[in-house]
């Protein structure tokens, strides 16, 4: 038999079949062998005589993560609050590059619509639209809402962001209950206090899965080469091959397609810098 893991807890898993969910532990020789079961999992199991499950096989990924433990996800939406707090773009752009990295599809959730202007809205819908489906959320009113449900309708889909955004709030609106702990932004911080301690999938009648996760926090670059950074931005690999050298890294050269995009604002300027950032980074792991 055949199922989705949909949360592990201290060792335990739930793997839901169809209609049914079922608790058990993996099968000593994937825990003698370390192999390690991430939410989101397609295994094989058995049933014993009460009714438990016992995981036997875990099937080939198309993708994983491991911080936190999630696989064969299909669409990440990384939020981010419009204000309160703040707004940290180079950490989102290191989400956005997170799922980049394992080819995972992006889409961009803004939250808190209702604290800021719409020119100020229209500036941060801007920097993503051109690349990444967006959608803003106003959770007082539910505007945006439908539009969210349109973009991760049918897939596999985590909410990745900074505490405090409303992640486990965009949740509960979007199941349509109170199913995902919620937590006030602290007000010494201006951050929000952690409220998810474990990843689990909630399913939807539509075929979408959500994953509940405690967040996404980093990206692993150290087996990155500086060169292959370009290659997360979408903006840049439409340029692919457009610069006067074929190793352009897009920052000192001369005649460079992408500075030439970044002078006419095709590429927003927070989007460049935060490449910069990650180059930067990924020298410094190999030096």
């Amino acid at each position: 038999m055949q199922g989705r893991v949909i949360k592990g807890i201290g060792g335990f898993y739930f793997v839901a079949d169809e209609d049914k969910v079922y608790m058990g532990k993996a099968r000593g020789n994937l825990k003698r062998n370390k192999n390690i079961i991430y939410v989101g999992d397609i295994v094989e199991y058995q049933l014993n005589d009460n009714d438990e499950c016992v995981i036997t096989k875990v099937l080939e990924r198309n993708n994983f993560l491991s911080r936190p433990p999630v696989s064969n996800l299909e669409l990440l939406v990384v939020t981010f609050a419009a204000a309160d707090p703040e707004p940290n773009l180079p950490v989102i752009d290191k989400l956005i590059a997170a799922a980049e990295l394992r080819d995972i599809d992006v889409a961009i959730c803004i939250t808190k619509k209702d604290l800021i202007s719409s020119e100020v809205l229209e500036s941060y819908t801007r920097t993503y639209s051109n690349v990444y489906p967006v959608a803003s959320i106003n959770g007082l009113t539910g505007e945006g809402f439908d539009d969210l449900k349109a973009i991760i309708r049918g897939k596999n889909v985590a909410l990745a962001g900074p505490s405090g955004v409303g992640k486990s709030t965009l949740l509960n609106q979007l199941l349509g209950e109170d199913t995902a702990e919620t937590g006030s932004i602290s007000d010494k911080t201006k951050r929000g206090r952690h409220t998810t301690r474990h990843v689990e999938i909630f399913a939807f009648e539509d075929g979408t899965n959500i994953y509940d996760t405690p967040g996404f926090t980093s990206l692993d670059m150290t087996e990155m080469d500086e060169h292959e950074v370009q290659t997360l931005f979408p903006e840049f690999r439409r340029r692919r091959g457009e610069c006067r050298y074929s190793d352009c890294m897009h920052i000192n050269e001369p005649e460079c397609a992408v500075k030439e995009d970044l002078a006419a604002g095709l590429i927003p300027e927070t989007r460049y810098n935060s490449y910069l950032a990650m180059v930067d980074e990924v020298k410094s792991w190999h030096k």
